[in-house]
Order: structure tokens, then sequence, then C-alpha cells
């Protein structure tokens, strides 16, 4: 219930001190007619219904993506019984988030350069195909849009599997059968022109990805799934009522020149 009822004050908490999303919001309202923002992994949609207190406006527009119905989001009108639940008020004028539910993994059901500003704090480690994701979330952002995605975590208490990689202990990449981290896979593109950023918080054990789509091309990361590699780490819980819980998926990818 805790994860499920977090909202815009731990999600702007994640990526700054600054509130860098409200003041983004802010920013496009200038230039922009309409500012669309999604939220990948919404889960009770707490999040967006502080954003749509903050933003009342009709032209900010809200829309979230989850992969199942559950407890107590299924569909738009939930928002109304979540609001009562947090005795958030909605003005009557406002619009309602409208949500989405499939597996992103086969792609967003969003046409390309739609959205000014796509957030996710919690679901993008449960994803298998995080390469395809991060591809996925770039065609759909419009120019000069951007995307502050929270992609893993780090805690001393993992085990031995996951201590390999400590910079992104579900995001591995193999490249002539040795590791290579995120951050320099990144860099590659970097270098090409693209503003992908990779991002530790010193304070907190978060990794995170900064995207400001200032290239109209989409992105092709160049990795290559490896889903039979690739680890379920809910599978390793093994003890009901342990503190220390595994979660999220650790994906393995190669880099595809070891295909030519």
């Amino acid at each position: 219930m805790i994860i499920r009822s977090r909202g815009l004050d731990i999600m702007e908490s994640r990526f700054g001190k600054s509130k860098p999303i409200e003041r983004f919001i802010k920013k496009r309202q200038k230039s922009e007619k309409v500012v669309r923002v999604l939220e990948f992994g919404f889960g009770e949609g707490k999040c967006l219904l502080d954003l749509r207190i903050t933003f009342p406006d009709k032209r900010v527009q809200l829309y979230g993506v989850n992969k199942k119905r559950r407890l107590e989001m299924t569909n738009r009108n939930d928002f109304v019984n979540i609001a009562n639940k947090y005795n958030i008020f909605i003005p009557k004028r406002a619009l309602l988030p409208k949500p989405f539910f499939y597996d992103v993994e086969k792609g967003l059901h969003f046409k390309s350069n739609y959205f000014d500003l796509i957030i996710s704090q919690l679901a993008f480690p449960y994803v298998g195909d995080k390469a395809k994701l991060l591809e996925e979330l770039w065609r759909v952002l419009k120019p000069q849009g951007k995307a502050f995605l929270n992609i893993d975590s780090y805690e001393t208490y993992y085990p031995d599997f996951l201590q390999i990689n400590k910079e992104t202990p579900r995001f591995i990449i193999y490249k002539d059968d040795k590791f290579i981290k995120l951050s320099r896979h990144l860099n590659q593109f970097k270098k090409k022109g693209y503003n992908i950023r990779f991002k530790k918080r010193k304070d907190r054990a978060l990794r995170f990805i900064l995207m400001e789509k200032n290239i109209t091309k989409n992105l092709n990361l160049e990795l290559k799934y490896d889903i039979k590699s690739s680890l379920n780490l809910f599978k390793f819980n093994k003890k009901k009522n342990s503190l220390i819980v595994l979660w999220g998926i650790r994906s393995v990818f190669k880099v595809k020149d070891d295909y030519k």
C-alpha cells in the first residue's frame, strides 16, 4: 500500500530539491497550447491526482499506463475514489487523468512526438526489455520534451549476483563477454548528440535517467535483450516473513555488434 500511494512530492524528491517536474510543466505551458504528461507505472494514481490539483487547467492533459487492472485502479472513474481516499478535492471542471492498461514491452500505444513530459518512479525495474522501453519513451516525447525516470536502486544487502554490477543491478550489459556499465554505453549516444544522462544520487541508493529530446530521429540503443539469461527476482524470495525482499527483473543485454 505504501508503494502505490506515492504522490508528486515523493516523485519530485527523487530527481531534485527544486521541484523539477512542476517547473518544467510551467515552462511548457508558456510555449505549448496543450501540455501532455505521461506517468509510466502510475499505480493507484496518487501522483497524477496531485498533478491535477497543481495544474487544474484543461490544457494540461494527464495520462497513465499500468500493466494490469488491479486493486483500486481499473478505469478512469476510479480516480474519484482514490481522490476521496486521500481527501483530495478535484474541481468539477478538471479533467480526470486517462488510464491505460497494457504491457509496455510490446510498445507504447501512442503516436510519436506526443508527450511533453514522461515520469516514472517505480515501474521501470519491473520491465524486462528495458532498452526497448527507453527507445519507445524517446519516440513518444515531443521535441524538447523531457523524461524523468527512476530506473534502478542498489543496496549493500543484495546477494552476490546483484553485486556484480553495483551501478545498475537490474540492467546488465555484455560486450565481447565482458560487463560494461550502462553509463558507459549511454555515453556513446551522448557523443552522437542525444541528450541522455545517467545519474546516481549521492545521498540515496537511486539510479535514474534524464532525457531531453533534442534530436527528432528515433533512438536505437543497439542492445539485444537476452531473455534466457534474465531473471525475475521475485523467484528468489524464499522466506515469507523476511524483511529483505528482492524485486524487479534483472535484465541482461548484449551489444548488437557482437552478433555481426
